[in-house]
């Protein structure tokens, strides 16, 4: 018996359409703020305030991960462990895994701006002049 050739090509096709609706459906809610929100929310907390940046995530549960990323990058702490454990502590678990993933994302994108200009001369543009 010869099987029509079109079936692996039609559930794939039919695989990667209907892939992106499972997959949103069970992502968590969207940051409704936008980042002019959040930079507004945030100039409440004093310089480096962890605890009220843990605040304001634990009111906007969807947008922690952004609150998060905005700590993480402008006071760039040493140590991200404990900034993740002391919002993990707060949050609800299901928001645990955004989190840690950006607190750790805004670590090593810090490390990267820190770590580019020791690859370069003082008087050399990393791409050329």
């Amino acid at each position: 018996m010869n099987r029509p050739k079109r079936q692996p090509i039609l559930w794939i096709c039919c695989t990667l359409l209907v892939l992106p609706f499972i997959m949103t459906s069970l992502s968590y809610a969207q940051c409704a703020m936008t980042s002019g929100q959040i930079d507004a929310a945030v100039t409440s907390c004093g310089a480096g305030d962890l605890d009220c940046f843990v605040a304001l995530a634990k009111a906007n549960v969807s947008c922690a991960a952004n609150i998060a990323w905005y700590y993480m990058i402008v006071y760039a702490p040493e140590n991200p462990d404990d900034v993740k454990n002391i919002f993990i502590a707060e949050l609800p678990d299901s928001s645990s895994d955004e989190v840690t993933a950006s607190i750790y994302a805004a670590y090593q994108a810090n490390e990267n701006q820190q770590n580019a200009g020791s690859r370069t001369s003082a008087n050399e543009y990393p791409y050329g002049q």
